[in-house]
């Protein structure tokens, strides 16, 4: 049963730039007519929001972080009754209120280049509070085997890797290479290796590598970014000349143009990194072995939908360190630990 609704709730408060969060005390929000209410159960932390902290996407201060919130659905919209219930357990996407009246919406018809989109954590109130205003057409039900704190990662980190998997478009008896074997990376890891691909899990620290092997669908080699033999050892293991496509799950850029002189003739790079850098890639490896580099955004909702039967199916899981509302201020220096094994997690009281 789904208590009453409180008029005030705890919340994570990011106040100024590089600065810590702070702890409020602040209203409950109201919802409108397509959206839902959440009783929050838990909430990612993730590079994005670092980035967010650092000033990096111009993000208009005070605003209630995360773009990985999971909770209990507590209240519906009139426009939104009927397909959503009291009491069921969601996710919720990052992009929120698609216009359907700007050109990205009638060249795309899709939430995520829509030029007048809300986003969770960055433009608009995210998920590290009690209670949290989510879009009704940006929800999906979270398969009974899949906790909140599971269920957060999946929202943008499962759910940016899923839709780079499918991006790279190659067939499923076919090699993989995951650069960054971090929160976003040991998932690829695993849903690459569900959806019938060999892997190769690539990353410099030893808390990356040791992801690659932890969970249950396991890569199937690994290999140091250090190695000098790195590119060969790929090569030799994937046959043919190299890999048919590599997805990138890290910011480093080094490691990111580094990654096409591993891939085979027309071999895909699908880029999920955001370096707040430009990068610059060898033109003749790209045109004389037609190589493609593509960017890849995060699943669209019937993708993600997908995503959870495989979840479920695979008990596919992240490594989580749990984080308090009291330990909240703390994370974006959490984040930058060297050390740092997987997802970082708010868990709700």
């Amino acid at each position: 049963m789904v208590g009453s609704i409180p008029k005030t709730m705890k919340a994570v408060y990011f106040v100024k730039y590089n600065t810590p969060y702070e702890i409020k005390e602040l209203p409950v929000p109201e919802i409108g007519d397509n959206d839902l209410l959440l009783k929050m159960g838990a909430a990612g932390f993730c590079h994005t929001d670092r980035q967010v902290w650092e000033g990096v996407y111009g993000t208009e201060c005070p605003i209630i972080p995360s773009h990985e919130p999971v909770g209990t659905v507590v209240k519906v919209g009139s426009k939104a009754q009927g397909k959503w219930k009291v009491g069921q357990r969601v996710g919720v996407l990052l992009f929120q209120h698609q216009c359907h009246a700007c050109l990205s919406c009638e060249v795309t018809n899709d939430i995520r280049f829509c030029e007048k989109n809300g986003k969770a954590g960055l433009t608009h109130n995210g998920g590290m509070a009690e209670y949290m205003v989510a879009d009704a057409e940006s929800a999906v039900v979270l398969p009974d085997s899949v906790d909140f704190m599971q269920g957060a990662p999946l929202m943008c980190a499962g759910a940016t890797v899923w839709a780079g998997i499918l991006a790279a478009g190659i067939r499923p008896a076919e090699p993989v290479g995951i650069i960054g074997i971090g929160g976003l990376g040991s998932l690829a890891v695993q849903f690459a290796k569900a959806l019938g691909h060999p892997v190769v899990a690539i990353d410099d620290r030893t808390e990356g590598l040791e992801l690659a092997q932890e969970a249950g669908l396991k890569a199937d080699l690994t290999v140091d970014f250090n190695d000098k033999d790195a590119t060969e050892k790929i090569k030799k293991w994937a046959g043919k000349g190299g890999l048919p496509a590599i997805v990138c799950c890290t910011d480093d850029a080094p490691a990111i143009v580094w990654s096409t002189k591993a891939l085979r003739t027309f071999g895909v790079l699908i880029n999920l990194g955001l370096p707040a850098t430009t990068i610059q890639f060898e033109p003749f490896d790209l045109v004389f072995q037609e190589k493609t580099i593509k960017g890849s955004l995060v699943a669209t909702i019937t993708q993600v939908e997908e995503m959870m039967k495989i979840v479920d199916k695979f008990s596919i899981r992240s490594h989580v360190t749990t984080v308090t509302m009291d330990e909240a201020p703390k994370l974006p220096d959490m984040y930058m630990d060297p050390h740092l094994k997987g997802r970082l997690v708010l868990k709700m009281d």
